[in-house]
């Protein structure tokens, strides 16, 4: 109805007055929002609490479960909404890791530093044994066998994982050799064997796909490079070394059931249509899981504590998703995905917070999603100069290897967040230092106020986020997957190949199951990546075919560049990648470093 005293001329003034009118309250909640973040922002508590009394999260611990029940409690307590554990599947064993030790005893004493994979053995006691070094050929062995009882067997490099490799003998060779070594360990019950760490950083992985009634009984260490050099070279000079470790490690009887926690703001206008805003709430237990991934889990529960306390009435549905699994291949959200596929095309955006403990520097967007962007994050752009935020237009949102990823594969807008900074993501990745003093309070701050605006602002737009050309193409997925030139399932098998890519190459085949890459054994797309982050140029990939085992030879690129997040050849090369390859760190002391 027309307002009295109405005159044409006057209307595009009274639309600009009454757009401002509209635009003011939720220009106020988002001036408020800011205000909270930066006066009584409580991020870092979230963080002390997870990474340092609770500690690390393996899926399918009980830490990890405790992690679930105290982010739930977090959830309930500022006011949301539909608070949930929900279940996304289930574990055939839980592992939990206690104390560990390790001494040189003999011939003088020295602490050594060690770590060991999840699911795997430990010693119950403190164990004490000779040092040996593998043997390399039968021979050796035979002659070695009589020592074999209770001792700590060093597995050099050059033997490979597991067992000792012949030099360059015939792979029919080596394998029978180390079919060899393994029985003579087996039959001898050695005390475990002791593999050298590439460097100075001690990686944890494992995997989960183990039996109650076939646990692992050998302790398997990967001992730091320096304090291996220091036992073997003793060794080498015919002193006798002794050593003991103490490593409780622990087995739980499955099936271990394994949840995501989910909490919500309600829509005011559209409920059913939902932005997600989230993390993975699972860690490697090689250290606190403080970068990898509390910095996106306290980063996720402050940008919902912001959202409550500040009185915002997002006109979309705001759910909060804390996932598991993401360590063992997404496990988590694309748990979450196959048992919702009807509400994915409700879901306007998923914001994901994995790239550890730099500022949120940026967001990507596609053509049709820019203007929007720009309009949403305008608040945050100058918030503080020293962390100036940036709207990049893309092609495609690119996959990746986190929980967006899954999303995205099922046709759904999901970001991973562009972060800039100075800590070094590399160091902390699923090594020893991932710990709660690799956190920058600043950029954790100033992450959780960049987050909680995003998913306001998102919420509120008119429309759903476009999915016009939402991908880029499949060949740019990222990881182990990447530079091997496959698509895999959960199962490790071929879905696709890439045209000319080294799977190709190298005769793989649609179906063919992965087992190794060189002698280290890959169970999900976790463990590909750390195995093609160690593998040599040349190497070979163990696959089963109709059910036959094979083994081919594969040879990578040599190292120029890697991919993103400083995983892959961009870690063997010492960088950390940014979007379109600019390098955003450089590791002291690597090659990139010294080639300046």
């Amino acid at each position: 109805m027309r307002p009295k005293f109405f005159h044409p001329g006057s209307f595009t003034a009274l639309v600009c007055v009454g757009a401002l009118a509209f635009a003011q309250p939720r220009q106020g909640e988002v001036a408020k929002l800011i205000a909270l973040g930066q006066q009584e922002n409580e991020v870092m508590q979230h963080l002390d609490h997870l990474v340092n009394r609770i500690g690390p999260r393996l899926t399918g611990s009980d830490n990890l479960q405790n992690a679930c029940e105290w982010a739930l409690a977090e959830f309930q307590s500022y006011g949301l909404s539909n608070c949930r554990l929900e279940k996304w599947g289930e574990f055939p064993v839980g592992f939990n890791r206690g104390p560990s030790s390790g001494h040189m005893l003999v011939p003088e004493e020295r602490e050594l530093h060690f770590g060991t994979n999840a699911w795997t053995a430990g010693t119950h006691s403190p164990t004490r044994g000779a040092a040996l070094l593998a043997p390399t050929n039968a021979e050796e062995l035979e002659k070695l066998r009589p020592q074999l009882k209770g001792a700590w067997i060093l597995v050099p490099s050059s033997a490979g994982r597991g067992a000792a490799r012949g030099g360059a003998a015939p792979e029919g060779d080596a394998k029978a050799l180390r079919d060899a070594l393994q029985k003579a360990y087996d039959e001898a019950s050695i005390a475990g064997t002791i593999h050298a760490t590439r460097n100075d950083l001690v990686l944890t992985g494992g995997s989960y796909r183990i039996a109650f009634d076939k646990l692992p009984k050998t302790p398997s260490i990967n001992l730091l490079a320096a304090d291996f050099k220091a036992v073997s070279d003793l060794l080498a000079a015919g002193t006798p070394v002794s050593l003991e470790f103490d490593i409780r490690n622990w087995f739980e009887k499955g099936p271990i059931e394994l949840s995501n926690v989910i909490a919500e703001i309600p829509g005011s206008e559209k409920p059913d249509e939902v932005v997600i805003v989230g993390g993975h709430l699972d860690s490697w237990d090689g250290a606190s899981g403080a970068v990898d991934n509390g910095t996106g889990v306290a980063t996720t529960l402050e940008a919902a504590r912001l959202l409550v306390k500040s009185g915002a009435k997002p006109k979309r549905t705001i759910r909060f998703m804390l996932w598991g699994g993401e360590e063992q291949g997404l496990l988590g959200s694309k748990g979450w995905i196959k048992e919702h596929p009807a509400e994915l095309e409700k879901i306007s955006a998923v914001l994901v917070h994995d790239g550890g403990t730099n500022y949120c520097a940026g967001i990507n967007a596609n053509p049709p999603m820019v203007k929007d962007f720009e309009a949403i994050f305008a608040p945050v752009v100058g918030l503080d100069p020293e962390m100036p935020f940036t709207v990049r237009e893309v092609q495609g949102l690119s996959p990746g290897s986190s929980d967006h990823d899954s999303f995205l594969a099922a046709n759904v807008p999901a970001f991973f967040w562009n972060q800039k900074g100075r800590a070094n993501y590399t160091h902390a990745h699923h090594t020893q230092y991932d710990t709660f003093d690799q956190a920058i309070p600043e950029y954790e701050r100033n992450s959780s106020i960049v987050i909680a605006v995003g998913a306001l602002g998102i919420a509120d737009l008119p429309q759903l986020l476009s999915r016009e050309n939402l991908k880029a193409p499949r060949s740019n997925r990222g990881g182990g997957r990447r530079l091997l030139g496959v698509m895999l399932d959960e199962e490790m098998q071929i879905d696709e190949l890439t045209e000319d890519g080294i799977a190709q190459k190298a005769g793989l085949l649609v179906g063919d199951k992965l087992l190794k890459i060189g002698d280290t054994a890959i169970a999900d797309s976790g463990e590909l990546r750390e195995a093609m982050q160690g593998a040599p140029q040349k190497t070979t990939v163990t696959l089963q075919r109709k059910g036959k085992q094979l083994t081919l030879g594969i040879e990578f690129p040599p190292v120029t560049a890697g991919g993103g997040g400083g995983g892959g050849f961009g870690r063997r090369l010492g960088l950390r990648f940014g979007e379109g390859l600019a390098i955003e760190e450089v590791t002291a002391d690597t090659p990139a470093a010294k080639a300046g």
